[in-house]
This record gives structure tokens, C-alpha cells and sequence, in this order.
């Protein structure tokens, strides 16, 4: 299993903010999710990618540090690793596939968008799990990572295919963060923007539907 601290250089210490771009109408914006439902089924999504196959970075995921956002009962969780610390340098970070950074689990409806379409379901992670009422539903799952190409810091997100769907540079960020990971959500017209914060000081983006 790949070890769980990333360490960014000087010139990139320390965060990671995950911006995507949502569509929505103005009363449709991703608002937190209570931190107890979000742990809670974070345990459970977790416990399911024990039983996927093919992952190409198998992720030491925190439910305990669980975040989400949600809209009509529907939305994203994000799962980071154990130990997430500022300066202990992971050496996944230099290799092909990244340093694993987080699990982030989505409603269908919020899944990736590459070239103006929705990513197709055979084409991500999946798995079925029970909600607070009963219900059957499915959520689609991305693996976050972090790898350094040639002083390039850049987050990947795979999928089912070994090359990863989600390929965005980091810039710097400003965001003030009382933990290693925070996560919010911002909206401008029709997107919003997903804000996932690690240390407070690098950002990367790329779209999901509505």
C-alpha cells in the first residue's frame, strides 16, 4: 500500500485546493454536509473500495477526516488520507502514477466532465451502498493523487483506466485552512466551484456535471 504523507516543495508547500466547475441553477448550490453523516458514510464507502479491483493506487483513506457537500439529498465526499502532514516527503509523489491524496465519492450526477460530456459510468469506479433510509443508490469514486513531473505538481484522478481522467496542475492559493484538508463550495452564474483545501496553498480544477 502507498504510503500516505506528501510533501510539497518550498515554492508549493503545503495545499491543495480542488476546484470544479458545477453547473447548477442559483438554488441548487453544494452546500456543507454535517460532519457526522459525512464520517458516516465515508465508513461505508470506504469499506466497499476494499472490495475493488484494479485500483492504481490503493489509498490508506481517514473516514474520521471526512468532508462533504450536498444538494437534494445528493453530492460529493471526499475521504483523505491517514496522516496527512505538512513536510513529511512521500516518494510516490515522483512516480508514474502519484502519491494517493484522497478518495473522492460522488452522486452520479456530479461526475467528471471531459470535453463538454459527462464521464461515462463504465468508465469510473462504482459501487452500491445503503443510505439513512433504506434506499439503494450508487456512487461513483475518483482517485485522488499528487505527483511531482519534472518540478510540475499536478493531481490526477483515475478512474477504471491507468491513465488518469483528471490530469490538472496545481497553482497557489490563499485559502485559510484550520486542517489539513477543508472543503466548501463557491458558485458564479451557472458553476460552482468545489474547494477542497489541504495546508492552504495550492489549487487545481477541473469540471464535474450536474
Amino acid at each position: 500500500m502507498r504510503r500516505s504523507k506528501i510533501v510539497f516543495p518550498m515554492a508549493c508547500l503545503a495545499a491543495l485546493v480542488l476546484l470544479a466547475s458545477v453547473p447548477v441553477t442559483a438554488d441548487e448550490v453544494l452546500d456543507d454536509l454535517d460532519t457526522f453523516t459525512a464520517q458516516a458514510f465515508a465508513q461505508h464507502l470506504v469499506e466497499k473500495m476494499s472490495d475493488v479491483e484494479g485500483l492504481q493506487v490503493k489509498v490508506d483513506a481517514d473516514p474520521e477526516s471526512a468532508l462533504g457537500l450536498a444538494v437534494d439529498n445528493e453530492g460529493v465526499i471526499l475521504v483523505p488520507v491517514k496522516g496527512l502532514e505538512e513536510g513529511n516527503e512521500d516518494p510516490e509523489v515522483y512516480t508514474e502514477a502519484g502519491a494517493g491524496l484522497a478518495y473522492l465519492f460522488m452522486s452520479p450526477r456530479f461526475n467528471p466532465v471531459l470535453d463538454g460530456k459527462s464521464v461515462a459510468q463504465d468508465k469510473l469506479h462504482t459501487i452500491s451502498f445503503t443510505d439513512d433510509s433504506g434506499n439503494e443508490k450508487k456512487a461513483t469514486c475518483l482517485i485522488l493523487t499528487v505527483r511531482n513531473d519534472a518540478d510540475s505538481w499536478r493531481l490526477y484522478g483515475y478512474g477504471k483506466d491507468a491513465k488518469p481522467l483528471v490530469d490538472a496542475p496545481f497553482s497557489e492559493s490563499y485559502e485559510e485552512a484550520e486542517s489539513p484538508i477543508a472543503i466548501s463550495a463557491s458558485s458564479a452564474e451557472e458553476e460552482n466551484s468545489l474547494i477542497l483545501t489541504v495546508f492552504g496553498k495550492y489549487a487545481a480544477s477541473f469540471k464535474i456535471g450536474k
